[in-house]
């Protein structure tokens, strides 16, 4: 096994900037044995935020396409893309900060310590946002691969499994009976899931997952799907947890997570 990361790049959920705290993360992996420097960039905010959900127009990494999470059973929301790319490939303002392009956050830290040292981590609508960029990275760098994508709390968009056009172009069709299943990544994924979480249920997630661990398989014994010692998912699902509760010891466990490293 590989060692622990050394940097991670953390998103935030859908307008909550700040949550967890800068603070709350590093103590959660001090406490696992892990020393990384951790960033945790704003989302963008105003206008092109503002949608029926978010009529202030708080942070939020992209709008939404579609109101699924009341539907039963539950489905997953799809991201509106082109705010997916816009915040992927440009750097913005938020908070009167400016920001650097999340691929230009992610590609500084690949730079300086390796992309088998970087975590990219995403909690809520910063999971979806992980999952979309960490995904887009591996396709873009087969040979450069991160070493860990954690998702906390969220469940992937359908187009994240996808083949997606260039960084250059912002559109993309996506036909949901065209099927697409991951190749088998040198990734590590960290996924900590609520058991009582009423916004991204956990069937819901799982089913999210599902192309994802056709060739990914998860690696710990205690959840008996498509278990493999040799996978490089470990899926942690947290009873009592619900979307907003219980945070350091989700994070305790995301943080423990890390320290499994990299089968290469």
């Amino acid at each position: 096994m590989g060692s622990p990361p050394t940097s991670m790049l953390f998103l935030h959920g859908y307008t909550s900037p700040g949550e967890p705290s800068h603070a709350t993360l590093t103590q959660a992996l001090s406490n696992a044995g892990v020393t990384a420097d951790v960033y945790t960039p704003l989302a963008p905010a105003g206008d092109t935020r503002r949608d029926p959900f978010n009529p202030d127009g708080a942070s939020s990494w992209f709008r939404y396409a579609t109101d699924n999470s009341a539907l039963v059973p539950q489905g997953v929301d799809y991201a509106e893309l082109s705010d997916v790319y816009d915040v992927m490939y440009s750097p913005w303002v938020s908070h009167d900060a400016s920001h650097a392009s999340l691929w230009d956050q992610l590609t500084m830290l690949v730079d300086r310590d390796g992309a088998e040292s970087v975590a990219l981590v995403g909690e809520s609508q910063g999971g979806v946002m992980a999952a979309l960029l960490g995904m887009e990275w591996n396709r873009q760098h087969p040979e450069n691969q991160l070493g860990w994508l954690g998702l906390v709390r969220t469940a992937p968009d359908p187009h994240t499994w996808q083949p997606r056009p260039a960084n250059q172009q912002r559109t993309f069709t996506f036909d949901p009976q065209w099927d697409h299943v991951p190749p088998r990544y040198q990734t590590n994924f960290c996924v900590v899931l609520g058991a009582d979480d009423p916004t991204y249920r956990t069937y819901t997630s799982i089913a999210a997952l599902g192309p994802l661990l056709i060739n990914n398989p998860v690696c710990n014994p205690e959840v008996a799907i498509h278990y493999d010692i040799d996978g490089n998912v470990v899926l942690r699902i947290l009873p009592g947890v619900t979307h907003d509760s219980h945070e350091a010891e989700v994070f305790a466990a995301l943080a423990t997570s890390l320290t499994r490293g990299v089968r290469r």
